[in-house]
């Protein structure tokens, strides 16, 4: 049937619906702007909270490099004798001394005299040393910022006893102004800046470096309130104006441990930047719509068209598709409870006159043994004769069934068979199986090969998360009947059923291996 407009819609009502189309999008862009801004704006806080916690890990890891010189210190202290410890100090302090960032390095052993190590020490800064360990010396450990004559400097200092109680005293100075400019030229591509301060507000750090050494709660908008933190965060997050670039930034300040010393990191995040990625969106949210209203528009009248004609033509299509598909199923699982039929005509009388033949031995000789044998022979020919619903039983069912089916075997051949189970996976447990699969492929094992005194087969049964694995060495027979290959066969219509394509069963050098995909009815 040809469909024209007047047969699909008239104009007055295209009219209408276009109208309406517009409408709604206006009423889509304002809204989804909207929507989109609060998501790019949450979007741009969490990116700027992730590049301050590397921000000031980054930080963190570069100031702690300026305090391994402890750590070697104790271990010089470790390994030398009295008359080495003063030579061995003189070498590592002079290794120090080559950082352009210390300025200032000392040590004193015992209560001797303390040992400038830099050159061109002034006597008001050996003045200055004595006076500090008079006052510190007695502490184990400190960590400062201090000025030391016209430079703001921060001053470690450590008292570490060997075993001897031989004592050392050691400080060090980094210039605060140094400090600027190598963290200058660290994550300088960055589209943030960060600065450091003590817990009295003492600047330590900031681009600015006129800013090192003043009291950072009176040079910018920080308040003393920001260094306060709860339970829930250990960080405070302000929207405040910048001292340095003069516009609003997003601020976080936490807590940066360095030497036990209580300071504070703020990393600043330029506020504008977040807003012009939400403008840009909202502008392109807003094009994107008015585009798509015209297309609309236009598709509608071929769509209405085309639909009825094609909607109709893909629902045939489906039907004859849906019916294609379950007669393959039917198909499908038809053949594998044929082949399981089979399979089960095979196993049956064979299995059952080799083991009432083991029985008849049994009970004349081993009286508990036969019960035992009797029990378990009953037991799997239960689970024989009772085949579960689309020919998969919970791993945990078959290794039950073929735990007893070893013992009869076993039984049988004595010390000519081995077998060894081992669970790597628990939960694997609880998943499904090809019902009799266990007990295919050990009754393949035992069928071409040779098992002896001197050559015992060696079995083993690996249960593994997706799969388990069957691994027996290779003895084949010279003369074996040929292999209906009715058990592989049905195994092989089974995980076809329900899509497994990685079962395998093949030979490796002196080994065979079969791996049997666990089944999932559930994913």
């Amino acid at each position: 049937m040809k469909f024209t407009l007047k047969n699909t819609v008239s104009r007055r009502t295209l009219l209408v619906y276009g109208i309406i189309s517009i409408l709604l999008t206006g009423i889509s862009v304002f809204i989804l702007s909207n929507l989109i801004t609060q998501i790019t704006q949450k979007s741009n806080e969490e990116i700027a909270q992730r590049n301050f916690i590397k921000k000031q890990e980054l930080v963190s890891q570069e100031l702690s490099k300026f305090l391994v010189q402890e750590k070697q210190i104790n271990e010089l202290l470790k390994i030398s004798q009295p008359k080495e410890l003063f030579s061995n100090l003189m070498v590592l302090s002079s290794i120090q001394a080559t950082d352009s960032l210390v300025t200032n390095n000392w040590f004193q052993i015992d209560e001797g005299k303390i040992q400038l190590v830099k050159n061109k020490y002034s006597n008001t800064l050996q003045n200055n040393i004595d006076t500090f360990l008079v006052k510190n010396g007695h502490l184990d450990q400190l960590s400062i910022i201090t000025l030391e004559g016209k430079e703001w400097v921060w001053r470690n200092y450590f008292k570490l006893v060997s075993k001897n109680k031989t004592s050392i005293r050691y400080g060090y100075d980094v210039n605060l102004k140094s400090l600027h400019n190598y963290f200058s030229t660290i994550d300088e591509k960055t589209l943030n800046y960060v600065f450091l301060f003590d817990k009295n507000g003492t600047c330590i750090f900031h681009p600015e470096i006129s800013f090192i050494g003043k009291n950072i709660f009176e040079i910018s908008s920080l308040n003393a309130s920001d260094t306060i933190f709860s339970k829930e965060k250990d960080y405070v997050k302000r929207i405040s104006l910048s001292e340095y670039l003069k516009l609003d930034v997003i601020r976080f300040t936490k807590k940066l441990e360095i030497a036990k010393n209580q300071w504070y990191i703020s990393v600043n995040f330029p506020k504008i930047y977040t807003d012009e990625n939400v403008n840009l969106v909202k502008k392109y949210a807003t094009l994107i719509y008015l585009i798509t209203t015209v297309m609309l528009l236009f598709i509608f009248y071929l769509f209405a068209r085309a639909n009825r004609s094609a909607y109709l033509e893909k629902e045939e299509l489906t039907k004859e598709k849906n019916s294609l598909y379950l007669e393959n199923e039917k198909i499908i699982k038809e053949k594998a409870l044929i082949q399981l039929q089979q399979l089960k005509e095979q196993i049956n009388p064979h299995f059952l006159f080799n083991s009432l033949n083991s029985l008849y031995m049994l009970i004349g000789n081993n009286g508990k043994t036969a019960q035992k044998f009797t029990l378990n022979l009953s037991r799997i020919y239960r689970y024989l004769i009772d085949p579960p619903e689309g020919n998969i039983v919970p791993l945990k069912d078959e290794l039950l069934f073929i735990e007893k089916y070893i013992f009869l075997q076993q039984t049988r051949f004595k010390d000519e068979l081995f077998f060894t189970i081992e669970i790597e996976d628990e939960a694997a447990l609880n998943k499904n199986i090809p019902y009799l699969s266990f007990q295919i492929v050990v009754e393949n094992a035992i069928k071409h090969n040779l098992a002896t005194h001197e050559k015992p087969l060696h079995t083993q049964i690996i249960i593994k998360e997706k799969q388990v694995m069957f691994i027996n060495n290779l003895q084949k027979k010279t003369n074996t009947e040929p292999s209906t290959k009715f058990g592989i066969n049905y195994l092989q219509s089974i995980y076809n059923y329900y899509s497994k394509n990685d079962f395998e069963a093949s030979e490796k050098e002196d080994t065979f291996i079969c791996i049997l995909p666990l089944i999932d009815i559930h994913s």
